[in-house]
């Protein structure tokens, strides 16, 4: 095993040991074995009608991965995921790789250990039986050094997993119904299809090909398909008011003022302004999750834009019709867009908000000498996420989001989980947000539907640092200003 499972040991509990000794059976191999060095999987998921929305090619070399997903969808964009052995990471359709820390990353990890048939040599301890869609199952919890729990579900009479449970009770807890095991080869079984969270959409395994060679630069990221030109690394002014932090771009040579949204997992700009600057409008239908819902948007394609001597060259972003919420568009001020995620996702933005302005550095540049607190930042829900403290003892995920104006969003199920008190109105005060010597107290809080441990702090919070977001490298420097 790899230094994921390291310190893993038989365990001592007989029932326990004797499910998994079952499940092993069943499967007829376990990882780390010899019998599946490598292996190259072929597959889709798909809807509730049985259409195909992604098809995926996974391939690994022992835990090492790099799995390529094609978004049927979105004109055939392609994101990929791996993992190198000491880091995961994530590429977006842009092709612009970030690494993945924090809470996900232990998940990932207990994933690639379970889907890889690793679980049954780690420390386990007997949880009882459970009945699941009328099957008696008894649960097996299993532990991992750097991962999350896995509540194992198994069939008594096959050893088959009927579910598993990763991270149990925690940030990123995530049920996996397994709908069937399907043969690698005569005698070797694995997870043929499964459903996520009780979901529709069906994730199928199609081919399986074991053994095949996999040469190193396969498990490499992709090359980006947009790229920056970056100009000299001088600042240039932005424009900021009670609630945001204003951008001039030109997009495809025609200027533009946006929102500079850090809570954006894309860059969006308005329908009208694509329209406009002849921005072109790729294949697929899009919806995008917004404050007023699933709103419906375009996926296009840029050939340029250009903010202070920095050019980003074809990126795909999206269109959405914001007069649809409001006539005069975004803010009642008609801007022209939002730049979110792919702005950050291959360069070093600093922000100097008491000075109104912000400079795009190349990811190469040197930042040992920055001053500020560094923090390692959680890109995992394309929102930078960094562990702060609520009220002085519950660890919280916080979401950093420029475009947020002012109130902290915390997640209804984490406040219920953690019998907080529920104002009746669902927003109230909250105590005190803290990291490291840092402390935002008394501010204005409303509970949203988040799908982990998170808070959404906005630009009431941000206002009072100046920092470097540096996504390349997953970090980030924060430095209270004289606001």
């Amino acid at each position: 095993m790899c230094a994921l499972a390291a310190g893993a040991a038989p365990s001592q509990d007989d029932v326990a040991a004797a499910l998994l000794a079952k499940h092993r059976a069943y499967v007829g191999w376990q990882f780390g074995d010899g019998t599946f060095e490598t292996m190259r999987v072929t597959g889709y998921v798909a809807g509730a009608d049985g259409k195909k929305m992604q098809t995926y090619v996974l391939l690994s070399k022992g835990l090492l991965y790099h799995n390529v997903y094609t978004m049927l969808d979105r004109a055939g964009a392609t994101v990929h995921t791996g993992f190198t052995g000491n880091l995961f990471w994530h590429s977006d359709m842009n092709g612009f790789t970030t690494p993945i820390y924090g809470d996900y990353a232990k998940y990932l990890a207990s994933f690639t250990i379970l889907a890889q048939e690793g679980t049954t040599e780690l420390p386990s301890a007997y949880l009882g039986e459970k009945t699941v869609d009328g099957k008696t199952t008894g649960v097996v919890r299993v532990t991992l050094a750097h991962g999350d729990a896995i509540d194992c579900y198994v069939d008594p009479q096959t050893g088959a997993y009927v579910q598993a449970v990763i991270d149990p009770g925690g940030s990123y807890e995530t049920t996996l119904e397994v709908v069937s095991y399907a043969d690698v080869i005569p005698g070797r079984k694995t997870i043929g299809s499964y459903r996520i969270d009780a979901g529709k959409a069906l994730n199928v395994y199609e081919k399986f090909e074991p053994n095949v060679e996999v040469a190193d630069e396969a498990l490499h990221p992709p090359a980006p398909t947009a790229s920056w030109s970056f100009g000299p690394p001088q600042a240039f002014p932005i424009a900021l008011t009670a609630q945001r932090i204003l951008v001039d771009a030109s997009v495809n040579g025609v200027k533009g003022r946006f929102i500079l949204d850090t809570g954006a997992t894309a860059i969006v700009l308005d329908e009208s302004f694509a329209d406009r600057a002849h921005v072109a409008v790729l294949q697929g239908k899009n919806e995008a999750a917004t404050m007023y819902g699933m709103v419906p948007t375009r996926m296009r394609r840029a050939d340029s834009i250009e903010l202070g001597g920095s050019t980003l060259r074809d990126a795909i972003v999206f269109s959405e019709d914001f007069r649809s919420h409001d006539y005069r568009g975004l803010d009642r001020a008609g801007y022209d867009g939002l730049l979110g995620y792919d702005l950050f996702a291959d360069a070093i933005v600093k922000l100097d908000v008491y000075g109104s302005k912000m400079t795009v550095l190349d990811p190469a540049t040197d930042l040992s000498a920055m001053r500020g607190l560094p923090l390692i930042l959680d890109l995992s829900e394309g929102i930078p996420a960094i562990p702060m403290v609520l009220n002085r003892s519950l660890p919280v995920n916080a979401l950093l989001d420029t475009g947020n104006p002012g109130i902290v969003f915390l997640s209804y199920d984490w406040v219920k989980k953690h019998h907080l008190t529920l104002w009746a109105s669902g927003c109230g005060n909250v105590e005190a947000l803290t990291i490291g010597p840092i402390t935002y107290a008394g501010q204005a809080a409303c509970l949203w539907k988040f799908t982990a441990d998170y808070a959404l702090l906005g630009f009431d919070f941000l206002k009072h640092f100046d920092f470097v977001l540096d996504y390349p490298h997953g970090r980030m420097f924060l430095r209270p200003n004289k606001n």
